[in-house]
């Protein structure tokens, strides 16, 4: 903790960005399940110890090969913090009762003129629960009704299986398989399903109601 707060001060001097607080946290959402905030610099070594789980390798394949260690993956915030508009947002999800953090939800490579971005989630647990549904549900429904995207993309490794069949099982329209689409480090190369979602199929379709029915959301607007 002393480690990433000093490297967060050292970029902090260097950049002059005013980087928020361990007290500046802020709550997107309080929900029957879950619990949604900002992420925060002191996150920094947590987030980097979850990108080296074998569970949660398929968020992001290739964010590890971006950011190998903390520092990376500070001054990645740097970077995306300096951006106007906003190329990424990025939350983290607590289990409400504890206030453990168990993922991770992003909204990524946003294009503000086509109204549309890459949806991305990994949790370290509580897959395929309440709290996962929940998440997916509030992740939507804000991308969707408050922030006003159009269209979500979604990209799964060939080898996230239960990714595939959730995905599926949602009626998600899948696009195509991008094939050698990330070069890793090791050099080998992941082929990508593609899928999107458009908010015209969003509002008043199967996965909505089954969303509401399922995982219904507690009032956050």
């Amino acid at each position: 903790m002393v480690e990433v707060l000093t490297m967060v001060e050292a970029l902090t001097k260097v950049t002059r960005i005013n980087f928020p607080s361990s007290e500046d946290v802020e709550y997107q959402y309080y929900g029957n399940s879950i619990d949604i905030r900002n992420i925060l610099p002191h996150d920094a070594r947590l987030l980097h110890d979850w990108l080296q789980l074998p569970e949660f390798a398929f968020y992001r394949p290739n964010l590890l090969e971006m950011c190998p260690n903390v520092l990376d993956l500070i001054n990645r915030m740097v970077k995306i913090r300096e951006c106007t508009p906003s190329i990424e947002i990025e939350v983290l999800i607590e289990q409400s009762k504890t206030h453990i953090p168990i993922g991770i939800m992003s909204l990524s490579g946003i294009d503000t003129y086509n109204r549309k971005a890459e949806f991305s989630m990994g949790f370290v647990r509580g897959q395929g629960t309440r709290c996962t549904m929940e998440a997916f549900h509030f992740g939507l429904e804000k991308a969707f009704s408050s922030l006003d995207f159009r269209k979500l993309i979604f990209y799964i490794t060939d080898s996230n299986k239960r990714a595939l069949r959730f995905i599926d099982h949602c009626q998600i329209q899948k696009e195509g398989l991008l094939y050698e689409e990330l070069l890793l480090s090791s050099g080998k190369t992941l082929d990508l399903h593609r899928y999107s979602l458009l908010q015209s199929a969003w509002e008043k379709g199967y996965l909505q109601q089954t969303l509401q029915r399922t995982a219904p959301l507690k009032s956050w607007q």
